[in-house]
């Protein structure tokens, strides 16, 4: 990868912080495990470790485009562009996100304005010691979906330290029942006490070439301004919408201290928060009531955390019509076009209790607000509306917005049309039928006597105006 403008990446530390940082560097022994050590806040990066993992989907269309590819040589390709372009995006310095709370969960989407469909984003801690980060993405429209979980270690040696992601992530393209397997780099830092300070990546990569003889190079990636510009928009939601554990409302008052550059309060609130832990652990721990996450499972065979409403059947055009989420679940809205009827697929009616009708939807927002806003605009098309969006719908309940209301009382309206049409072309079948037969027993030959009938002619015009219309419709 090209070498980034340091200027854009170095952050000024202030002889306050200095000093807490020498604090901090005289408590640590070489290879000691930094999870349970305390970090000062100045060295923290605004947001949770749950939402900084969705930083790999920007450039999510690249799994769009591979999914469609044909080629299983093109396909590895992209699938490799976009792993590669998951790690050029970084805050100014070297800072670490905070460690999510046992049960916090983060949310979000992203428009593909090429394919007019949404990546879907969730993810919950689903353990604390070790901290396990479990997560689901998912494009059934375009035919990916990708789960997986990361364990986060870190070890200080001295003048480095490294970042480790134990874990792995399962790629899978629903049209093709083809999986790929990725595991993630460790982050190097050298240079913290003396000398130039360094961050790189590293690990084990296989490569396997089957041309060896061909001197030939390809770029895969590069973080040009035109790559920046592409960049898929990211909406997340409302922060008064959110419930109390997830991320941007769970860290809202520590967040906004740090971007204020008040670090007493940050670290007061963060105190609070990890306080609250500590009391609902001990709690769980005198009921002897096991803590059970509730969006994730793990797989006792595999040992591996599954996605509870998992989804990876391929996707339909003649029957899906939008996937949108609710309260963290994936739902799968369908059309049944032969009875008229609209069911919705994926909920979790017969697997998991619904919550009080009462609950309001939480959902992914399409415009900015001061908490919740699109954080990375694409420079390509923006964001259209859809007939039907994969977020307008709510089972068994109203549309939440007048637009969506007006295409769901839209579509309504066709459907009759198309049922009373289906009827007067039942009858134009009918009166034929009689006429033919009426014919044929009075022993004339049928198709003249049809021809020199105007009342033949008007109704066969009505029929064929009728099937013109019908096939508008369906098309």
């Amino acid at each position: 990868l090209p070498q980034l403008d340091e200027t854009s990446q170095v952050e000024t530390v202030s002889e306050e912080n200095k000093s807490l940082m020498w604090v901090l560097l005289r408590q640590l022994r070489p290879g000691m495990d930094l999870s349970r050590v305390v970090l000062p806040t100045f060295v923290l990066e605004p947001r949770s470790f749950l939402g900084k993992l969705s930083d790999y989907y920007y450039h999510g269309d690249l799994l769009s485009r591979a999914a469609a590819e044909d080629d299983p040589y093109c396909r590895m390709k992209l699938v490799l562009r976009w792993y590669l372009s998951g790690f050029y995006k970084k805050p100014k310095g070297i800072k670490k996100p905070y460690n999510p709370i046992l049960g916090e969960t983060f949310r979000c989407r992203w428009l593909h304005p090429q394919t007019n469909s949404h990546t879907f984003y969730i993810a919950e801690q689903v353990s604390h010691h070790p901290p396990v980060s479990a997560f689901y993405v998912s494009n059934r429209k375009d035919g990916f979906c990708m789960s997986g979980s990361i364990t986060a270690k870190s070890k200080f040696y001295g003048n480095s330290l490294s970042a480790l992601l134990d874990g792995k992530a399962k790629l899978t393209f629903l049209n093709r029942k083809e999986e790929y397997t990725l595991t993630m780099p460790y982050a190097h830092c050298r240079g913290i006490l003396y000398g130039t300070m360094t961050m790189e990546l590293g690990g084990k990569v296989d490569v396997f070439i089957k041309e060896e003889s061909s001197g030939g190079t390809e770029l895969f990636w590069t973080p040009s301004e035109e790559v920046r510009r592409q960049r898929l928009k990211r909406h997340t939601v409302l922060l008064e919408e959110q419930s109390e554990l997830e991320s941007e409302r769970l860290w809202q008052h520590v967040t906004r201290a740090i971007r204020e550059g008040d670090q007493h309060k940050a670290t007061q609130e963060k105190s609070v928060l990890e306080e609250a832990q500590r009391q609902r652990a001990r709690e769980h721990q005198q009921s002897l009531t096991p803590w059970k996450p509730q969006l994730f499972l793990l797989d006792p065979l595999t040992q591996e955390w599954r996605y509870r409403y998992e989804d990876l059947s391929p996707w339909d055009p003649l029957k899906d019509i939008a996937q949108y989420e609710q309260d963290g679940i994936l739902h799968t809205l369908q059309r049944e076009t032969m009875s008229g009827q609209t069911t919705f697929l994926g909920s979790p009616d017969s697997r998991h209790k619904r919550p009080s009708s009462d609950r309001r939807l939480r959902k992914a927002s399409d415009q900015p607000s001061g908490h919740s806003q699109v954080t990375e605009s694409s420079g390509s098309t923006p964001e259209s509306c859809p007939d039907l969006s994969d977020e307008d719908f709510v089972p068994g309940g109203e549309s939440p917005c007048p637009r969506c209301r007006r295409e769901v009382h839209r579509l309504k309206m066709l459907q009759e049309a198309v049922l009373s049409i289906q009827e007067a072309q039942q009858e134009l079948h009918r009166h034929l039928s009689t006429m033919l037969s009426s014919t044929v027993r009075a022993g004339q030959a049928p198709a003249p006597s049809l021809l020199q009938n105007p009342r033949s002619w008007f109704l066969l015009c009505i029929f064929l105006t009728c099937q013109l219309f019908i096939n508008y419709i369906l098309k």
